[in-house]
């Protein structure tokens, strides 16, 4: 049975994400291209602008490149979302933004899904937004009413991209501000809690193990994550009997 990968590789130094989460315009005319990259090795997508496009001077092919046996393979699997790519030249962004491959899915009937965000500079976010001010999150304890709501409406694959990149964001944090800076529990116990859901045991252990790994302060999290990994740790066992 094939499951559903998530890519999500880090993000740039003074980046954050402008979309969330969007699908590749045109990719049911390029299935089996499409499907040839999402089982590739090396995973990334690039982006090219497509002025002579007779159908829209601000088309913007997304190329799918993944590892061959000798050179990087590129394949076109579609293209940017219409209105997205509008924005992205219009207001001059396509050389300063570039997109994240967010998900990569094959069904054994052929069902071919690949999902994307946009990331670009944390200074010009309210030139692509057309605001004042940012609407984005600026900080990742921002996105804990999102994680909440996703997870009440049930999109759990949403609420686990969005965790993941808090779990990043935290440890960063962490990382610049020194000792004595912990990273927060929350969002490592929010994905253990998805992932269980989504039966994907061996990502549950690997993110509880993950957060001992990390500068942490002292109270009950610590030890009611470590209680929690070993009980993971003996769910996983059991399946793999």
């Amino acid at each position: 049975m094939t499951r559903a990968n998530y890519h999500l590789p880090p993000i740039p130094d003074g980046f954050q994400i402008y979309e969330e989460r969007l699908e590749v315009a045109g990719l049911t005319h390029r299935k089996a291209g499409a499907a040839r990259f999402a089982r590739g090795k090396q995973r990334a997508l690039e982006w090219e602008p497509e002025p002579g496009n007779r159908y829209d001077k601000n088309a913007i092919r997304l190329i799918g490149c993944h590892k061959g046996i000798f050179l990087t393979k590129r394949t076109l699997l579609g293209y940017v979302p219409k209105e997205v790519a509008n924005t992205l030249v219009e207001r001059g962004f396509v050389e300063d933004a570039q997109p994240r491959l967010l998900k990569t899915y094959v069904s054994d009937g052929g069902f071919v899904e690949i999902l994307f965000q946009i990331v670009g500079p944390k200074a010009r976010i309210s030139d692509y937004k057309g605001t004042e001010e940012s609407e984005e999150r600026q900080h990742y304890t921002d996105a804990v009413e999102q994680v909440k709501q996703l997870k009440r409406d049930k999109r759990h694959d949403e609420a686990i991209a969005l965790l993941q990149d808090c779990v990043e964001e935290t440890e960063a944090e962490s990382r610049k501000n020194g000792a004595g800076w912990g990273v927060a529990p929350w969002y490592y116990e929010q994905l253990a809690i998805l992932y269980r859901k989504e039966r994907r045991y061996a990502d549950e252990v690997n993110i509880l193990e993950r957060y001992p790994s990390q500068p942490h302060a002292p109270g009950a999290g610590p030890a009611k994550l470590a209680e929690w990994l070993e009980k993971a740790r003996q769910l996983l066992e059991r399946t793999k009997a």
